[in-house]
């Protein structure tokens, strides 16, 4: 898509004349949204609506036009009942994308070096685009790393600013995807001998993981859940998929995973059940660029290059796995590295779905949504026995009858689908075709490419959906409407 190439905006970590970041904390879908959820003690209320305008106009924080009927109780049988009676989103709208290698003086008309890219060697091109671009960050991986935390954190901290104080609204942080990926298109996984000489033996994702833990050691975001966007990772394997500690043949393992946290009073709470790991499962087109090595027209790219005499052997700019016919990220690594993470107080939510304070969630990244993964495994679940597990956790605020507080059990699927559906994608929309919404769930979906599209919905203008709507923009909400009768049977969105 031609406006991908010509943000000038991208994602920026770097000094000088990259030091220019752009972003935007938005509402998703405008976006503060507040959804009751239904608990017992309110089933009168399900064909009552809620309104934001109304609700928080008086406030002069938010001013949105949405109403919403109460979301239905989930179908698991939960030993606690949701605190939270609202939800409010609010999403991080920052583009994420490759930086593009030429952009269009808007006072000229004429096409010029972007200055984001020089000085650097991660060019490279898009499957889905003959225009060069290129990776941005700092050659210092470490400080990378940290700079794009210190951008986190000042979003997190606005929306805080501009959040409801109410502690029965759940508050819903969402980041989009690619937010974290190194100057080389991604992190390396160091070797043992390599982490024991970082500081505190502790590599650049561990960096990335451990800053994200102390952000939401907050009692202010007791009553958060944060997607901060997916870290891109990888390592170098053998001929026989051995991780190895010499890059001598660009052969990578990736992994392209999000972060998940619910915040917690580190007085009250040790973390228990609050991190999560999301492994997205399908390589897009656009997740990598195919580096210059790998073009068989160089020359323009050898023109950008400071260095003329640049080669692959000093290019660290990671292979595109699509390009080189691997469609699946391989999720059987991280079954090898989960009862490492469990160690280490990660959860890992393998198939998409789970529980929060007795809240059912489904989960995906980009591509996973678009075919289907959410639906298709709950689907998959009901038609093998309904053996699927996955994890429910509680805080002690939503803990009751006695019941210890901060646990992770591993329950069921939910029989009705999701109450909240979250999407953390970079060239993605909300399909419909792929909702796993109970009735009156929402979905919310955070975008790293398409920041520059006024959220908007179309019905039927697609000819091959002539009876669906299709939905646009940086952040998306979605609500499912499900209708059966003697003579129809419909679920819109």
């Amino acid at each position: 898509d031609e406006r991908h190439h010509n943000q000038h905006h991208a994602l920026k970590v770097v000094d000088g004349v990259r030091r220019n970041v752009s972003w935007a904390l938005v509402l998703s879908g405008v976006c503060v949204l507040a959804v009751s959820l239904l608990t017992p003690s309110t089933r009168n209320r399900i064909n009552g609506t809620i309104s934001l305008h109304a609700e928080y106009e008086e406030a002069g924080s938010f001013h949105s036009p949405f109403r919403f009927n109460a979301l239905k109780p989930s179908s698991y049988k939960s030993s606690s009942s949701s605190k939270y009676t609202k939800v409010q989103t609010l999403s991080f709208q920052i583009y994420t994308g490759g930086a593009p290698a030429f952009v269009v003086d808007e006072s000229t008309g004429e096409e010029e070096r972007n200055h984001e890219c020089e000085g650097l060697h991660s060019y490279g091109r898009p499957e889905t685009s003959e225009k060069l671009q290129c990776y941005l960050g700092l050659e210092d991986t470490a400080e990378d790393v940290k700079r794009r935390l210190t951008i986190m954190q000042d979003a997190v901290e606005e929306a805080y600013t501009i959040s409801s104080k109410d502690d029965s609204t759940l508050k819903i942080f969402l980041a989009p995807e690619f937010f974290f990926r190194g100057v080389n298109g991604a992190f390396g996984f160091l070797s043992e001998e390599e982490e024991d000489k970082k500081d505190g033996g502790c590599s650049d994702i561990c960096q990335v993981l451990r800053g994200l833990e102390m952000l939401v050691a907050d009692k202010r975001f007791e009553d958060w859940l944060f997607l901060f966007g997916t870290v891109i990772a990888s390592e170098v394997l053998d001929d026989d998929g051995n991780r190895v500690d010499d890059d001598d043949g660009f052969d990578y393992q990736f992994y392209n995973f999000a972060p998940l946290y619910k915040g917690f009073d580190p007085a009250k709470s040790k973390r228990i059940g609050k991190n999560f790991i999301v492994p997205k499962r399908y390589v897009s087109n656009a997740d990598f660029l195919s580096p210059v090595r790998d073009l068989t027209n160089r020359s323009m790219v050898m023109e950008l290059l400071e260095d003329k005499n640049h080669n692959h052997t000093d290019d660290q700019t990671v292979m595109n796995s699509h390009a080189n016919g691997e469609h699946m990220y391989d999720n059987e690594m991280w079954a090898q590295y989960k009862d490492e993470l469990s160690s280490l107080g990660y959860n890992m939510i393998e198939y998409g779905w789970f529980y929060m304070d007795g809240i059912s969630f489904s989960v995906e990244i980009c591509l996973d949504h678009l075919v289907h993964r959410a639906l298709m495994t709950h689907m998959a679940d009901a038609v093998t026995g309904s053996k699927t597990l996955i994890p429910s956790s509680s805080s002690s605020s939503s803990a009751v009858r006695g019941h210890a507080a901060d646990r992770v059990e591993w329950v069921g699927m939910p029989r009705r689908m999701a109450q909240i559906s979250l999407v953390s994608s970079a060239g993605m929309d909300v399909d419909v075709s792929s909702l796993a919404l109970a009735d009156g769930g929402h979905m919310f979906l955070q975008d790293g490419l398409t920041g520059n599209v006024e959220p908007h919905s179309t019905y039927g203008q697609d000819d091959c959906k002539p009876n669906e709507y299709e939905f646009f923009g940086g952040s998306q909400c979605v609500k499912r409407t499900a209708v059966i009768s003697a003579t129809d049977v419909s679920s819109l969105a």
